[in-house]
């Protein structure tokens, strides 16, 4: 009897775990439809690993759907009515938009969600609740950047026993609202620093002036120079591609953003605003105390 009830113990889990197995692989899944060159420069791997994240965050597959490059948006509907017939929901990136519309005037019932990044969904199909558009939050992430960007220059500055300036390289989104909400992040964690805003080659702060540099989606010509400063970077490129300075990255990819999108998909909301998904590079920080400050800011809204 007493092997019995030993037995009957990792017996009960196994049967645990074969129904909720079978509970997982039978519910609707989150599709998410992509190109191979996004996968290629976003890595597979990576690709990979946010997917299983995803899973287990939505307790259901994620699975991708890849389409040619600039294929018609009838053979993408085809391409996912044949990925799973009842899916959970289908995100698309935003330029594939038109494939979002015509999935959903063929597939009403299945909500269709557009990630429109920053930029503005003027010309993007209006929400209805079942076909969604979620732009990407701007102002929590320009505010956790400003946050990120004060911790790094504060620890250069304390190694250089220098004044520094905290150097923004923006891009056409960033007005004037935008580059307040980052002073304020960076006036929170050092408020002595000088933080300077540039579009252009010739705005490019002396290099041993620079205690932290943060780049929106431009800036190549920064980059070309090799600057040694700490970098955050907005992009959603497989982080081994970036320099070796890279310290932080807001990814606002359909691979980044599929969890709260699902979420807000299946409760029926048109539109909304979803903050980058933060990564931290550890391994190129001296400093793991830095490392945890920066998750703990990666918390904090505007």
């Amino acid at each position: 009897m007493k092997y019995l009830k030993l037995l009957a113990v990792p017996l009960v889990i196994l049967i645990a775990l074969a129904i909720g197995t079978l509970v997982f692989y039978r519910r609707p899944p989150v599709l998410i439809v992509t190109d191979a060159p996004f996968i290629e420069l976003y890595g597979k791997n990576r690709l990979r690993r946010q997917g299983l994240e995803a899973s287990f965050a939505l307790l259901r597959r994620v699975k991708p759907v890849i389409v040619a490059d600039g294929v018609s948006p009838d053979i993408v509907t085809e391409a996912i009515a044949g990925a799973s017939p009842q899916p959970f929901c289908v995100l698309f990136p935003r330029y594939l938009s038109p494939a979002a519309e015509s999935y959903h005037l063929q597939f009403p019932e299945i909500p269709a969600v557009i990630l429109s990044g920053y930029s503005p969904p003027s010309d993007l199909p209006l929400p209805d609740g079942g076909l969604c558009v979620y732009r990407t939050d701007l102002e929590t992430d320009l505010y956790r950047a400003g946050l990120f960007a004060g911790a790094l220059g504060l620890k250069k500055i304390s190694e250089e026993e220098a004044k520094k300036t905290c150097f923004f390289w923006q891009d056409r989104y960033i007005l004037g609202p935008e580059r307040e909400t980052f002073s304020k992040g960076v006036r929170e964690t050092d408020p002595d620093v000088v933080v300077r805003f540039a579009n252009s080659a010739s705005d490019i702060p002396k290099p041993e002036d620079i205690s932290c540099a943060v780049l929106t989606r431009s800036g190549a010509e920064y980059l070309d120079r090799n600057y040694k400063a700490p970098l955050v970077l907005f992009t959603w490129l497989d982080p081994y591609m970036l320099p070796t300075e890279t310290a932080a990255v807001f990814d606002d990819s359909t691979w980044a953003l599929a969890v709260p999108a699902a979420l807000m998909a299946i409760n029926s909301q048109a539109e909304g605003k979803i903050p980058s998904k933060p990564l931290f590079f550890s391994g190129k920080m001296s400093d793991n105390k830095l490392y945890r400050i920066l998750k703990q800011l990666a918390k904090k809204m505007p």
